[in-house]
């Protein structure tokens, strides 16, 4: 194993999303987090999450592998699939979801992705406090969400808040990440294939409190959720501070509410490798933990391509038909596989034809594969299917391709992870790399950190 990686397995933590500013200092792919730390009677000596870099060397023989079942999804299959997935994962990842302010990703064996932690240095010579990985959880920052995304009778009381986000790999999936970070500042792309088993799991929780988000039936969607705390600016400092160098970064609580899992698994998902998981907490539910009590919203294994209409009979999607109406309500583009933190839904939309939605109403525009298809470097294509690369705030304008044309098509095709949502056949020099966005991102910045930021993302933003 390189220096690099074993220099850096004694870091702490994660950044958040990408943006231009200038990385602090001198490049650090394995840094511990962006340097904004809280003061000591604001945190209170509690534990800090520390990173694991330290990837396994030789090859990792994977659990999943032994136990899966020998036979292609369907929408029959999928509920029992899920909760397999689930039980596999329970030993390592329930703690995370359980008792968040005491996990460690280095006692259970599970990885970071490099090039994300690093703090950008502002105009004033400090850190931003909204850039790189947080010192508390490790977390990215997430998109400031509307509550029109969400259904009358089911809408946060604030009408805006914000998701933060942690994201570990597997053992067999940590091993790939070795090869291709060997030397973190000459990555090997050629690597860019995850073996069998390869299980990438992210968790995100809410800035809300575990009171103001209601439900139909009198409830509430957070209650006895677990709670964690980033240091980040908070919703109202950078809505209304124009001005990033007077922002200041605070502890704000957490509740935890979704988890995505992404499984590398060739023979339940022959065409395009991958299978998608969302879960979400469900306070409905008699569980004696938040672990148990937390459901799956539904799993995808492809996108449907012969689907062009916003309705259609999906046999690569299944939803849990028991999902609460707030997350019904935020389904991807056809009803596909989307979590109710996933932005699946977009507001304020035109089309390039000049169609326009109405105000308030939902254009349902991505799902969790469709997304992840764009995973390739460079970084050329929007994660939604748009001919622009912005990525505008929920209630902005969004420029779209036309639903169901064979430019949106582009984005719901079945490709296997070699192969790029952007290849038009010219030798381009584009490398898909096997429907992983984070690593999209760190090539992305490792590619910044040469002084070139052609293919740097411009605004932060979260994946499904």
């Amino acid at each position: 194993m390189s220096n690099f990686v074993t220099r850096a397995a004694a870091g702490i933590l994660l950044v958040s999303g990408f943006s231009s500013t200038v990385l602090a200092a001198s490049p650090d792919p394995f840094a511990a987090n962006n340097t904004v730390y809280p003061a000591v009677e604001d945190w209170q000596n509690k534990p800090m999450r520390v990173s694991n870099y330290a990837y396994p060397i030789k090859p990792v023989k994977s659990q999943w592998i032994a136990q899966r079942p020998s036979k292609h999804l369907s929408t029959e299959t999928a509920p029992a699939y899920a909760a397999a997935v689930k039980r596999l994962i329970e030993r390592d990842i329930s703690g995370l979801v359980n008792d968040p302010l005491n996990w460690s990703p280095t006692k259970v064996g599970w990885y970071d992705m490099p090039w994300g932690a690093q703090g950008s240095t502002m105009g004033n010579g400090k850190i931003d406090p909204l850039s790189g990985r947080e010192a508390l959880s490790g977390s990215y920052t997430g998109q400031i969400l509307e509550n029109v995304s969400y259904p009358v009778g089911e809408r946060p009381e604030p009408t805006k808040f914000q998701n933060y986000s942690v994201a570990y790999y597997n053992d067999v999936a940590g091993v790939q990440l070795g090869k291709i970070w060997r030397n973190p500042f000459k990555p090997d792309i050629s690597a860019a294939k995850f073996p069998e088993g390869s299980i990438v799991v992210k968790v995100e929780g809410v800035n809300l409190t575990d009171r103001n988000w209601p439900t139909k039936q009198g409830g509430q969607v957070l209650r006895g959720s677990s709670l964690s705390y980033v240091y980040r600016p908070s919703v109202d400092s950078i809505e209304n501070q124009p001005d990033p160098t007077q922002r200041k970064a605070e502890v704000i609580p957490t509740r935890f509410l979704q988890m995505a899992v992404r499984i590398k698994d060739s023979v339940a998902s022959p065409k395009t490798g991958w299978v998608f998981i969302a879960f979400f907490y469900d306070s409905r539910s008699t569980g004696a933990t938040v672990w148990d009590r937390t459901q799956p919203v539904g799993v995808e294994w492809g996108n449907d391509p012969e689907c062009k209409q916003p309705s259609c009979n999906l046999k690569e999607t299944w939803i849990n038909p028991q999902v609460p109406e707030f997350i019904k309500y935020g389904l991807g583009w056809g009803g596909r596989l989307a979590g109710p933190l996933d932005v699946g839904v977009r507001h304020n939309v035109v089309t390039v034809s000049g169609l326009r939605t109405e105000k308030g109403k939902p254009f349902p525009a991505s799902s969790c594969v469709s997304c992840h298809s764009t995973a390739q470097y460079p970084f050329v294509a929007n994660l939604y299917p748009s001919p622009n690369m912005v990525f505008p705030e929920d209630g902005n304008q969004f420029l779209f391709f036309d639903p169901g044309s064979d430019q949106w098509m582009k984005w719901f095709e079945n490709r296997p992870g070699n192969k790029p949502l952007s290849d038009r056949g010219r030798g381009d020099g584009i490398v898909a790399l096997d429907y992983d966005l984070m690593l999209t991102f760190a090539l992305s910045q490792a590619n910044a950190s040469a002084n070139s930021d052609v293919f740097v993302p411009r605004r932060r933003f979260s994946v499904h």
